[in-house]
């Protein structure tokens, strides 16, 4: 019964901020961005090493992200952000070596028209054990990824495509660091994975300018996004991308 009687003030504190009171809420934010998205790196399944740039002829192209974060007060409970980041790749030329995708082989000067998708929901659930004059965030991130790659010939018809998703769990950390009277900030934050063949870097670094308008804050703020995913027998994918470029985004904080 002990355990009942603590857990429930706590439970009903924290969904306060749901149900509309706002008395205890340190923040509840959503953002949204855009990303120049440069990739670099290959994919393999059931063949042959294709190079994204060189053999499926993929270029840089514009993304958006969206995320909502609730920073609730109590101490013991983690926090939540949830973020979305499509990134979606498409390409169209010659194949500069000649390379097999599960068990199609593309030759050299084949025109082909390829599509790579890394779609990736982050569920965060994260602890602030400081926050003054800065903030640091430190948890654990799901990162649910869901792919798919395509490639297909402009002189055949030929094609052949593969689906990949799960989840991945990664260390999580972030910081915000503010000068005092001006509303400027910058910081940076971080999911790094390391397991059984697989590798994930998923880092932003930021700067901005935040200002208060009533009960609200806006923020606007640009940077530096850099993801690394290296999947090794991923759902029968293999791959090593890296995907990074220059980004802007705003904020509204409650």
């Amino acid at each position: 019964m002990r355990i009942h009687r603590t857990l429930i003030p706590a439970v009903a504190l924290a969904l306060l901020p749901l149900s509309g009171a706002h008395a205890g809420l340190t923040g509840v934010s959503v953002g949204a961005g855009l990303w120049s998205q440069d990739p670099r790196g290959h994919i393999q399944s059931n063949g042959d090493r294709a190079d994204v740039e060189d053999d499926l002829q993929i270029g840089s192209e514009t993304g958006y992200f969206v995320w909502a974060d609730l920073r609730h007060p109590v101490p013991i409970l983690p926090r939540l952000k949830l973020q979305y980041t499509p990134v979606s790749l498409t390409g169209s030329g010659s194949v500069n070596n000649t390379f097999e995708f599960r068990g199609v082989e593309f030759a050299v000067e084949e025109d082909v028209d390829s599509e790579i998708d890394l779609d990736q929901t982050d569920i965060v659930l994260y602890w602030t054990p400081w926050s003054l004059m800065f903030d640091l965030d430190v948890g654990l991130n799901i990162k649910y990824i869901d792919g798919f790659v395509e490639v297909e010939s402009q002189d055949s018809g030929e094609r052949e495509q593969v689906s990949f998703s799960g989840p991945l769990p990664l260390a999580y950390a972030r910081t915000e660091f503010r000068l005092p009277g001006t509303g400027f900030f910058g910081g940076g934050e971080g999911s790094f994975l390391g397991y059984d063949g697989h590798r994930i870097v998923d880092l932003t670094l930021r700067g901005g300018y935040r200002t208060t308008y009533g009960v609200a804050s806006l923020a606007v703020e640009g940077g530096w996004k850099y993801q690394n995913i290296r999947l090794d027998d991923f759902d029968d994918m293999d791959a090593d991308i890296t995907v990074e470029g220059p980004y802007i985004g705003a904020s509204v904080r409650f």
